[in-house]
């Protein structure tokens, strides 16, 4: 098989200069990178002539190689088809000094692929199985060294503007960020005047779900479609503006002029998870920028969301998970006397969908789930009693196999023992003593085969004994239930409820949970 060469080109963001957006130093951009690696390649007679597979991952940090390209790669030298990695520098390929020296020292020579650095002057092929000497060691720790170092230094430059009040996260909505200061916000008009338009809306005493939807009917754009994010869903369909995007903005205190950062921060360096910070310690400036909303309007706003009050489960409060088959969404319940469930997706459209049909009645919902409970119970008493009968045949047959198996082994060990003193003693030749030998480990392999065999066979049997034994006493216990107690153990025998429509739903049972409760 032809090896193939790899050519590896990686430019990471602390490469980029912010304020050129282009890499601090040129020999490191993707060009040079790429020039250098064909260049070295040209001038190698025996390289010059493999096929080449080019890997690019631009904008990615080197401390991490979970990289898309990185890990193609990777993939591709597993599978056996590159054998040849060229890279500019070894900060190219990695700034973990830890992980670089495990490829380098374990991973690539396991493999059998050889590693070249062009400006490392570094060839795995001519150290001829020598670790990658000192030079290159100490090269590795100085590269993870400055990235570990530069992080420190952006997170205490970031620590200072947040202290000053700067802009440093993403752009809320209803601002902008102005040509040449990219640590300030300005009001984006277009979108500031839908910013308001929801207040003033919640203010007029208008629900969360309301305003969304009057949104999506007159097609205002949502906060990803106005910076031009484009974003697949699920169903193909357009975004929309959901009740929850309006709460969201209405607690936004960024509104009212007020900045407030350092809510989040990393523990360590590359740590996958932020942890929160207490409100202690946030940065909160007045005034950072222009307000879009008065303080005033503000508390109105949030003083006008409706209160969610904590919900404590009370005796005989106990709801069914209901969900939308169409959209899966939970269902919402109305209050008051008149109690039903629906889906509120078609509330944040005004196209139709399947969802609008999906309503239903509380009382007749739970009568429906709870005669569906009781027919259940009716199947699986019938199918427990007529696995009653069986008898215990099965279990006394692979009892006795077992026995004559062990028996058998046992009785291989003392022809092992007589076969010997009789070679020895020379009743038998040598010839008929080997032969007699490869025939009993013969055997005496297969009786331990077909012993754990049947000890598998009898621990399932004892299990589905178990079992059986274990629904036939369920059943006679749902059997001498009353409807008020077996409507109380309704609750915990649905997984969920899906709700086609007001004449058809679908009920998942968790039985296996309402065998342990039972």
């Amino acid at each position: 098989m032809k090896k193939c060469i790899a050519v590896y080109l990686r430019l990471s963001l602390e490469d980029v200069d912010k304020k050129t957006n282009m890499a601090k130093d040129d020999s490191n951009s993707i060009t040079a990178q790429r020039q250098l690696i064909q260049r070295y390649i040209k001038e190698n007679s025996y390289l010059a002539g493999l096929p080449q597979m080019e890997f690019c991952d631009d904008g990615f940090t080197g401390t991490n190689f979970e990289r898309p390209d990185f890990q193609r790669m990777i993939d591709l030298i597993r599978e056996g088809e590159i054998h040849i990695v060229i890279v500019k520098d070894l900060s190219r390929f990695g700034r973990d000094y830890l992980e670089v020296g495990d490829y380098l020292e374990h991973i690539f020579p396991f493999l059998g692929v050889r590693m070249i650095s062009i400006n490392d002057n570094y060839d795995s092929e001519k150290s001829l199985g020598n670790t990658a000497g000192m030079d290159v060691a100490f090269k590795n720790l100085i590269y993870d060294y400055y990235s570990k170092d530069l992080s420190k230094k952006v997170k205490t430059a970031m620590r200072t503007k947040q202290r000053d009040g700067s802009y440093v996260t993403c752009c809320t909505y209803g601002y902008q960020v102005p040509p040449g200061q990219k640590h300030q916000m300005v009001i984006d008009p277009e979108a500031a005047a839908v910013v308001r338009r929801i207040f003033l809306d919640v203010i007029a005493g208008k629900s969360t779900s309301q305003v969304a939807r009057e949104l999506n009917a007159e097609g205002v754009p949502t906060p990803a479609q106005h910076k031009g994010v484009r974003r697949s869903t699920s169903d193909g369909k357009r975004p929309v503006w959901t009740h929850n995007r309006i709460i969201e903005m209405v607690r936004n205190v960024k509104y009212t002029g007020c900045m407030v950062t350092h809510t989040r921060e990393s523990r360590k360096i590359r740590d996958s998870a932020q942890r929160r910070v207490p409100k202690d310690e946030w940065f909160v400036h007045e005034g950072a920028h222009e307000a879009i909303v008065t303080a005033e309007e503000f508390e109105a706003a949030n003083a006008a969301l409706r209160k969610v009050r904590p919900y404590t489960k009370q005796p005989g409060q106990e709801t069914l998970p209901l969900y939308c088959a169409h959209c899966g969404r939970k269902l919402q319940k109305t209050f008051g006397s008149d109690v039903h469930y629906y889906c509120v997706t078609p509330y944040w459209s005004e196209s139709e969908n399947p969802c609008r049909d999906v309503r239903w009645d509380k009382t007749n919902i739970e009568d429906v789930v709870f005669e569906a409970l009781k027919a259940q119970i009716a199947i699986m008493t019938v199918q427990a009693r007529g696995k009653a009968p069986t008898s215990g045949s099965k279990g006394t047959q692979l009892r006795q196999r077992l026995k004559t198996l062990t028996s058998e082994l046992e009785s291989a060990n003392s022809q092992k023992i007589q076969s010997y003193l009789d070679y020895r003693e020379g009743r038998i030749s040598r010839e008929e003593f080997i032969r007699l030998r490869s025939m009993r480990d013969q055997r005496m392999e297969e009786v331990k085969n077909e012993i754990a065999e049947t000890e598998l066979a009898y621990q399932e049997y004892l299990t589905a004994q178990e079992q059986a034994q274990k629904k036939r006493a369920i059943a006679q216990q749902t059997s001498l239930m009353d409807d008020e107690t077996l409507k109380n153990m309704m609750f915990d025998a649905v997984d969920k409820v899906l709700v086609t429509d007001s004449q058809n739903i679908e009920i998942i049972w968790k039985f296996d949970d309402l065998f342990t409760s039972v």
